[in-house]
């Protein structure tokens, strides 16, 4: 998986360019820190240009017909779906996804992205209001304009998409930064929109580094709109760049997600999705459970079958179809995880499982962290307060269902959790207690596109998915027609026509 002899280019004004100045960054492999493609590293200059032609496509690209930027839509979603083939192993060799994982998931999730936007689109609508009889009041459904998308590594073609389809469909224009250190397919994207057909200027994308060329985007007085999914540190300095214009900000930021096992569980299910969704990705998803609350009497079973489980999880070349867990996605990112398992040993925690790098010849230079599991006493403990982002989890012991419900909720975050137990009535109490934008019973990290996707507190207040998603990429216009000949007004008696 050597890209190295393709060429990558920007997409702006409808042009494939190189970056500006000629500035040029390496991608590399995580499973060998090897380099595997060279692409275009731009700057503010760059920015200038793509939100140029995104404001001069703007006007008549809101005025297409409904139905024809939904053509595009399926078009661009149809090409994907035939260059599956080239853009998988690119997928994989960006940032350590298993192929397993960007063949069954990461396309064919972008397809879908495309084609159920495209559909639901074409049913946006306004209000009418009938607050007074003499006039007709309605409000339009208005695109901001041109929107700026700064979208994750994790997911890099999905998120990507998740973006892109609801902002266009809803007659925007688009600005695109694709992660700086996995922005393969999202360029190939950007070729295939130009074989699609789209209108130069409607669709914009530029590479490079987040403080330069994120921050260009943001600061930029033509950009309506921004919406990024990251980190929740970044997250804060954008919406701090973007209120000196009072801009739109929607965020998708971090997690630190709770799941919450009753004693009287259906422990198979539950050790099954713990530990798929604990380390599908290598941990490295927001909706990942990474704090355990077990009641104590099922504790010693559900660990004890949790460990052999996490155990069981095949570790290594994210190339090879039998790979369920691959490298993360860079260097930093182990070392951060790394960081935080030392941390949780000084704590007092005790380490159930891994806490090392894997030692076999093959995984040895790349940025590999084994399944980790630990057992923790106190809930204030980094282990169960920051998002480590990598494949290392907490658990601990609870008396009562309210005690988890009351831990789950001591933390900055509140993007998701879960509550697993047969009885639904407590489950559906103990949900409206949880401070989370989303909430299973008796499952974890189940997500499709057509339900809403986001969080509260820390974890931002954006929602992508669904038919939500078009409230974030639209306002509304309140529009009065006035019906009487003469507009009644207070000043009707006093004030002298003749």
């Amino acid at each position: 998986m050597d890209f190295l002899n393709q060429e990558f280019y920007n997409l702006i004004d409808g042009a494939l360019v190189k970056a500006q100045k000629g500035g040029t960054m390496n991608i590399i492999n995580p499973a060998n820190n090897k380099a595997v493609a060279v692409v275009p590293k731009c700057t503010a200059e760059d920015v200038a240009l793509a939100v140029a032609a995104a404001k001069r496509a703007k006007n008549s690209w809101k005025n297409t017909y409904v139905g024809d930027r939904a053509a595009l839509l399926y078009k661009l979603g149809a090409l994907v779906a035939a260059h599956a083939g080239e853009l998988i192993p690119m997928e994989t060799a960006q940032y350590g996804g298993p192929v397993s994982k960007t063949s069954n998931f990461d396309i064919p999730a972008a397809i879908g992205e495309f084609e159920l936007m495209a559909g639901m689109g074409r049913s946006v609508t306004g209000t009418t209001i009938t607050a007074d009889p003499t006039a007709r009041i309605l409000t339009l459904r208005e695109p901001y304009g041109v929107v700026g998308l700064i979208t994750p590594w994790n997911f890099p073609l999905v998120t990507a998409v998740s973006k892109l389809a609801p902002a266009l469909i809803t007659g925007n224009t688009c600005v695109l930064k694709p992660p700086s250190c996995a922005p393969l397919t999202v360029l190939k994207l950007a070729e295939y929109a130009v074989e699609a057909g789209f209108p130069a200027g409607v669709i914009n994308i530029v590479t490079g580094p987040g403080p330069e060329v994120g921050e260009a985007i943001v600061t930029h007085r033509d950009v309506n709109k921004i919406s990024f999914t990251g980190d929740s540190r970044t997250g804060k300095r954008i919406m701090e760049l973007a209120s000196g214009q009072v801009k739109s900000v929607a965020s998708e930021l971090g997690g630190k997600n709770a799941m919450i096992v009753l004693d009287d569980a259906e422990i198979d299910a539950a050790v099954e999705t713990a530990a798929y969704s604990a380390f599908f990705n290598s941990g490295q998803n927001c909706g990942s459970p990474s704090r355990f609350y077990v009641q104590e009497g099922i504790y010693d079973e559900f660990v004890g079958r949790f460990v052999r489980a996490a155990g069981k999880i095949v570790v290594g070349d994210p190339t090879d179809p039998k790979t369920m867990m691959g490298p993360l996605a860079y260097n930093a990112c182990r070392d951060t995880a790394e960081r935080y398992i030392a941390s949780a040993k000084k704590a007092g925690g005790r380490l159930l499982l891994g806490g090392e790098r894997p030692e076999t010849p093959d995984m040895r230079d790349g940025a590999y962290v084994c399944p980790t599991i630990f057992q923790v006493y106190d809930n204030r403990q980094e282990m169960m307060q920051e998002e480590i982002f990598a494949p290392v989890v907490g658990v601990m012991k609870v008396k009562t269902a309210d005690e988890a419900v009351d831990l789950a909720n001591d933390c900055r975050y509140g993007l998701c959790a879960s509550i697993w137990t047969r009885d639904y009535r407590k489950a559906l109490k103990l949900i409206d207690r949880l401070e989370v934008g989303t909430a299973w019973i008796n499952q974890h990290l189940k997500i499709v596109p057509e339900t809403p996707w986001g969080g509260c507190k820390e974890s931002g207040w954006t929602k992508e998915n669904s038919m939500l998603v078009f409230e974030e990429y639209t306002f509304h216009k309140h529009v009065w027609l006035e019906l009487s000949e003469q507009p009644h007004t207070f000043w009707e008696t006093m004030l002298d026509l003749n």
